[in-house]
């Protein structure tokens, strides 16, 4: 409570200050300049005291968050990047077949999280479009050359 008291005091100390300096100033060209130099003042006022109250609202905002909220966080937070992890990786193997005309039914992304929270991916199968049968070979050769991860390359024939 004392701290709106000293908040309100050196708002009305400022507008005081303010009304005498404007009523000092002779009217013309420096009026408009004195008015508004005055009506900064006013704003500084205001907003000087709140910059001591900000850290104290931060630190209450981080005491108040629980540890419930933060591993929900956390667990959302690594779901997104194995996903993320995911569909960068189908996204890569689907455009490296599509560059060697070869249809793409399926991909599966095989990848375990560790406990410093980096992500290995174990390996990845991937099943072509039915009638690709006799690319699997070239395909899974070329897929572990370019993307350096372990494939397991079947085609769809059922």
């Amino acid at each position: 409570m004392s701290g709106v008291r000293e908040w309100s005091t050196a708002i009305c100390m400022a507008a005081l200050v303010a009304a005498m300096l404007q009523s000092l100033v002779p009217n013309g060209s420096m009026e408009r300049m004195v008015k508004f130099v005055i009506g900064a003042f006013i704003i500084c006022a205001i907003i000087v005291p709140l910059t001591k109250i900000v850290p104290q609202i931060s630190v209450t905002l981080q005491e108040s968050a629980t540890s419930q909220d933060n591993s929900q966080f956390k667990g959302t937070v690594e779901k997104q990047l194995s996903t993320a992890a995911q569909d960068s990786i189908t996204n890569l193997v689907v455009a490296e077949l599509n560059n060697m005309n070869i249809k793409c039914k399926n991909v599966n992304v095989i990848m375990d999280t560790n406990e410093d929270g980096s992500i290995s991916i174990n390996k990845v199968v991937v099943i072509l479009a039915k009638g690709y049968g006799e690319d699997s070979q070239k395909a899974s050769a070329h897929l572990e050359k370019t993307l350096g991860i372990k494939m397991e390359v079947t085609a769809d024939e059922g």
